[in-house]
């Protein structure tokens, strides 16, 4: 039932709208600019200080953001930066090519193990009989 009359409503408001402007825009140009100027303006404003204080709020200076950027660079303080793009202009291909074996070999030796992975040992021999399935 509301339907019937929301949409004539509407479109009579709109029209109404349209009018006013022309109107106002024909008889008051000058007037209608400044408004429309001063409403974009303070619509400006409004929106950039409301996208500041969201900014600052959940932006780069957040706690959860200083705690991870400390944690990069406690990382880069303990493993070091590597740019493999900066060793590759620096040594000719062939002697990459030899300490990028000899790098694979001595990591594959002097692994470590790591304390937040475990391995979880179980028979893999052992199939699983799909016909009691």
């Amino acid at each position: 039932m509301f339907q019937k009359f929301a949409k004539p409503l509407f479109y009579t408001i709109i029209s109404l709208a349209i009018i006013g402007i022309a109107y106002r825009l024909f008889t008051d140009t000058q007037g209608f600019f400044k408004q429309v100027l001063f409403t974009v303006g303070f619509a400006a404003l409004i929106i950039g200080v409301v996208y500041f204080f969201i900014n600052r709020r959940s932006g780069g200076q957040s706690n959860e953001m200083k705690r991870y950027r400390k944690a990069v660079r406690q990382s880069k303080q303990k493993y070091g930066k590597t740019n493999s793009s900066s060793i590759a202009k620096k040594v000719k291909p062939s002697t990459l090519k030899q300490k990028v074996t000899s790098n694979k070999s001595s990591k594959s030796k002097g692994r470590k193990d790591v304390p937040h992975l475990r391995v979880i040992e179980g028979s893999k021999n052992k199939k699983k009989d799909r016909a009691s399935l």
